[in-house]
């Protein structure tokens, strides 16, 4: 695979630095857009990746792999349909907005489908109770830290 880098300023000032396999008739304005609007997309996966637990894939052949990245793209996509039908009652006199904290979202939808008597509107309330502030603008610096390999001996250590 072939890929060249690019560098454009941002405008805070500083650079950003991305490697591309598009074609070089790609204007540099046009690769911009593009890495900004995929933004959405990688916020996404990361949801799906730590939120629903595909760091670590727990099956050995690559049919129960795809099962498992299946059924979490399943769960995602319930839980962000469920999500936006949630009611969040927004502070007067707050400083910031609310949303509904995705995470317990998940986790409540897990328990939802476990249950032998699930109530949908008892789903939404629970899940409106939950929420973080949208924080505009907030930027963390990357901690970046080199992941090893996670083996299946944990499953015959007892």
């Amino acid at each position: 695979m072939k890929a060249h880098i690019v560098r454009f300023q941002l405008e805070t000032g500083e650079f950003e630095t991305i490697a591309t396999s598009l074609p070089r008739a790609f204007a540099l304005e046009d690769i911009r857009e593009l890495y900004h609007l995929r933004w959405g997309i990688e916020t996404s996966f990361r949801d799906l990746k730590y939120t629903l637990g595909l760091v670590n894939l727990h099956g050995k052949r690559d049919a129960f792999a795809e099962q498992e990245i299946w059924a979490a793209l399943t769960m995602f996509n319930f839980t962000s349909r469920v999500v936006q039908e949630a009611v969040v009652k927004q502070p007067t006199d707050g400083v910031h907005a609310y949303r509904v904290n995705f995470k317990m979202a998940v986790a409540l939808c897990r328990e939802y489908f476990r249950a032998n008597s699930a109530d949908s509107e008892k789903l939404l309330q629970e899940i409106s109770r939950y929420t973080v502030p949208i924080r505009e603008g907030r930027r963390d610096k990357r901690n970046l830290k080199a992941k090893g390999f996670v083996g299946f001996t944990y499953r015959v250590a007892a």
